[in-house]
């Protein structure tokens, strides 16, 4: 599910005034009902509104075909719905908007407007009156609150359970093994036709027998490599397991620390690697993961209660969709 900031919610009331103001794309319209939740009859232009929200702002919203609008219909119906189901039940449940918060909001919209007269024109266009447009700011604030309260809030994880997790599964948060290389290699183009790669294939080799007949590997790789390395003596550092192009990593793990490899050939060229050192698997300490693990179960959890929650509103509503 979307997650709906109170700032996001008084953008897009702006963008959807302005809009409105200068494109009154269904003024003149019946607004006609498109669903009931629960008595409260939904309407058309809701439903076009929920639209323009899964639409990207950079396309806003005259640029869209009415074919593509029509994509975004059903989800944007699932998303009207879950936010009067939510309202409704914030109202129940006794949350409420402070009046003071409300008023900060309504006159954070218009302040967007250049005067009175350009804001009023916009709230005509859109076939709203100030009234309305208060309700409808309310309403989607207490949506969103009693959302994040009911999914956000109590999926957050302490501290004491990230660690509980994180010592139930130690040997699954490892660094993994690495290896410290210098590398040299002679590049040829991928496009390149086999005359090409045999000459760079053939400069390698030469290199090679340079390299295992006692030269310093460092200078080799200072003078021939092709790669950014090179000014380093082809130093790669330590390198993890996994960050290597695979046919270079089978060669380099097997290696003995002081060996060289022989010719790699990858896609990119021909490798060579000397192998300078090796770190096996090492423990991660719990404050290495902790936000890791936290955010891994908070998705886990939200995503739970999120799915529990709709069905819970849906299974005890009436809901009508025309």
């Amino acid at each position: 599910m979307r997650q709906v900031t109170i700032k996001r919610i008084i953008v897009f009331c702006c963008v959807f005034l302005g809009c409105m103001a200068g494109l009154p794309v269904f003024a003149g319209v019946e607004d006609r009902p498109v669903a009931k939740v629960n008595g409260d009859i939904l309407t058309e232009s809701q439903l076009e509104d929920e639209i323009d929200e899964y639409i990207p702002r950079e396309v806003y919203h005259g640029n869209v075909t009415p074919e593509k609008r029509a994509e975004f219909k059903p989800k944007a119906m699932e998303e009207l719905i879950r936010k009067a189901l939510c309202a409704q039940e914030a109202g129940r449940t006794g949350m409420s908007v402070p009046k003071q918060e409300l008023a900060d909001a309504m006159k954070t919209i218009k302040g967007r407007f250049k005067g009175e007269k350009q804001y009023k024109k916009a709230l005509a266009a859109s076939g709203l009156t100030e009234d309305t447009l208060m309700k409808k700011l309310k309403k989607e604030i207490l949506a969103k609150r009693f959302w994040e309260q009911e999914t956000i809030e109590k999926a957050k994880v302490t501290d004491a359970e990230a660690q509980e997790y994180y010592q139930k599964r130690k040997n699954e948060f490892l660094r993994p093994e690495a290896v410290h290389l210098r590398h040299i290699v002679i590049l040829v183009d991928p496009a390149a036709g086999e005359d090409d790669r045999k000459k760079a294939k053939q400069e390698a080799e030469a290199v090679l027998v340079r390299a295992r007949g006692g030269e310093d590997f460092a200078d080799l790789a200072f003078k021939f490599s092709n790669s950014a390395w090179s000014v380093k003596g082809g130093d790669l550092g330590l390198v993890h397991k996994g960050r290597l192009d695979p046919e270079i990593e089978q060669e380099a793990f097997k290696l003995e620390i002081g060996q060289i490899s022989g010719i790699i050939e990858t896609i990119y060229g021909f490798n060579i690697v000397k192998l300078e050192g090796k770190q096996p698997p090492t423990q991660l300490q719990f404050e290495e993961v902790r936000d890791s693990i936290r955010k891994q179960l908070e998705e886990g959890r939200r995503k739970s209660l999120e799915e529990a929650l709709v069905k819970r509103l849906k299974d005890k509503a009436t809901i009508a969709i025309y």
